[in-house]
């Protein structure tokens, strides 16, 4: 999308007011599918593909003279992007006039209703996602480019068929040659009752000692951080901190069933405290804060067990792969 967004005009004030870059008005304009986030509206607030006449409002304000002044705001903090819902022009009044009705509980609903409904219309496989033959692989230059077209898709299955066809996207993230050994790769944990066995999504190996890989993913829409938790930090988000505790179960659970597992497997492997990783999230689309990117770098690098690399990284590795090779 193409539209130009201009950076806000400065009101002269004597309360100062948080205002947004165009970076993350682009941003929340994109996670909002360019519509009206009011329930019911959904008008398009593209003209032609080029202009764009969406309001990116406020739900709090630290300005003691702006509708829905919340005085436990920090009006010298970077401004939160989960504090904005893009609305068009006349919703935006109606807001604004009203705030004892559209009080900020009332605009957070409305606002995660609309994303939900976007996230599920963005999710759904393109025709162009289902010409992913499961026999074609893929050069890194043809993933890249699918990469750059479906940036938006929340489909699981569809990165795990992309990867898939281009092996070379992950084997290319660890320092040590390696090979992809399956997708899709029982890991143990089954009951007596053979129910509840344990699937990763990859298993990679070292191609000079055979010492496997575990790779779990998820999707670049996935959610890397959870609430503003203090003026400069976040937590962090809850589906992430649940992948991080499923991949760690499929590394006990193949480590503690390994004699079983290679006795059955066609090609030997070894499970010599074996290494994860998880690929997860769009940090660029994200992380548009130098506080969120501080909260998330402090939590990743203290993970001794599970390496973390979200999409963009992945293939902007990938796309300096081709740049070396150029």
């Amino acid at each position: 999308m193409d539209f130009e967004l201009s950076e806000p005009k400065t009101l002269h004030s004597p309360f100062r007011r948080l205002s947004i870059n165009v970076k993350m008005r682009r941003y929340i304009s994109h996670l909002s599918g360019h519509s009206c986030s009011f329930p019911g509206c959904n008008e398009n607030l593209t003209l032609n593909g080029a202009s764009f006449i969406g309001h990116v409002a406020q739900i709090e304000s630290s300005n003691p003279f702006s509708p829905r002044y919340n005085s436990n705001l920090d009006e010298d903090a970077l401004p939160d992007p989960d504090n904005y819902l893009l609305l068009c022009p006349n919703h935006h009044a109606i807001i604004d006039r009203q705030p004892e009705v559209y009080s900020p509980q009332w605009l957070k609903k409305a606002r995660d209703q609309h994303l939900k409904i976007i996230a599920l219309v963005t999710s759904s496989p393109s025709a162009e996602e289902v010409k992913l033959d499961d026999n074609v692989q893929l050069s890194i230059t043809e993933a890249l480019d699918v990469w750059r077209k479906n940036r938006a898709n929340a489909s699981e299955e569809f990165w795990q068929r992309l990867l898939e066809r281009c092996p070379t996207v992950l084997a290319q993230s660890f320092p040590t040659s390696t090979i992809k050994f399956g997708s899709k790769c029982y890991v143990g944990g089954k009951s007596v009752n053979n129910s509840g066995g344990n699937i990763i999504d990859f298993l990679y190996t070292n191609k000079t000692t055979g010492n496997v890989i575990l790779i779990e993913i998820k999707t670049p829409k996935t959610r890397l951080l959870g609430k503003h938790y203090r003026t400069n930090a976040f937590s962090i988000s809850e589906d992430l901190t649940g992948s991080i505790t499923q991949i760690l179960n499929y590394k006990e659970q193949i480590t503690m069933e390994y004699h079983s597992l290679v006795r059955d497997s066609v090609t030997s492997f070894s499970t010599f405290n074996p290494k994860c990783l998880l690929v997860v999230g769009d940090i660029e689309a994200e992380l548009t804060t130098s506080t969120k990117i501080k909260s998330f770098e402090l939590f990743r690098n203290t993970l001794k067990d599970v390496d973390i690399i979200s999409y963009d990284e992945l293939f902007q590795r990938a796309q300096d792969v081709l740049e070396i090779m150029s």
